[in-house]
């Protein structure tokens, strides 16, 4: 089984278990923010039943005319697509979404952070759920642009100042899909869904 072939399984499988798991209501509206090539937001889609909606936002329109594609050929009619802004605002009005994806988006030197926390509080519904999937820590900055070393522990309390809290429960994993995409890496070969980096995801529920 080739590497796409062991994602789309995971998209099915796994994907689904992951995202069963968060207990979404059936009509549940989610955002996977930067979906890059979609493979959180097809897990999403098949979570839900093609019920509900799926926004798909990226800045990139290769990633997203891919997403396009995909729902289309797998009939994943839930998948609606949109372009992301580069200020990382929302376009979504107050208290509209159940569920926030942040997957592999802090990144950078970390300060749009703020602005997606900030987003994520004024869009979700009572209760609604962020989902974050951090990746490259060590990039990130404080407020004063200073480099520190960040830890699960302190994003955890970063993120609960924005009227947050950590839900607790067994520890989920993600799989960061960045090599799968990358042909400098795809050039080297040996990429397998098993050697790809897993980090934990950090549910919060909105207070």
């Amino acid at each position: 089984m080739d590497i796409q072939e062991q994602i789309k399984n995971w998209e099915r499988k796994e994907g689904v278990s992951l995202f069963d798991r968060l207990g979404l209501p059936e009509e549940a509206a989610v955002l996977d923010y930067g979906c890059g090539f979609g493979h959180y937001t097809f897990a999403l889609s098949r979570a839900l039943h093609g019920r509900g909606t799926v926004y798909a936002v990226d800045i990139n329109p290769a990633c997203l005319d891919s997403v396009r594609q995909t729902a289309s050929e797998e009939r994943l009619e839930n998948i609606h697509v949109r372009p992301g802004n580069r200020d990382y605002t929302l376009d979504f009005s107050e208290r509209c979404l159940d569920l926030i994806l942040y997957y592999d988006i802090l990144h950078g030197d970390g300060l749009h952070r703020f602005t997606l926390y900030k987003e994520a509080a004024r869009t979700l519904k009572s209760d609604g759920i962020l989902s974050v999937l951090p990746f490259h820590l060590t990039s990130f900055r404080d407020t004063e642009r200073g480099k520190r070393s960040f830890t699960y522990s302190i994003l955890i309390e970063e993120i609960e100042k924005f009227g947050f809290r950590k839900i607790s429960g067994p520890p989920l994993k993600g799989i960061h899909f960045e090599k799968v995409h990358s042909p400098h890496y795809m050039r080297q070969g040996g990429v397998e869904l098993g050697s790809l980096e897993r980090g934990e995801i950090l549910n919060f529920v909105k207070n």
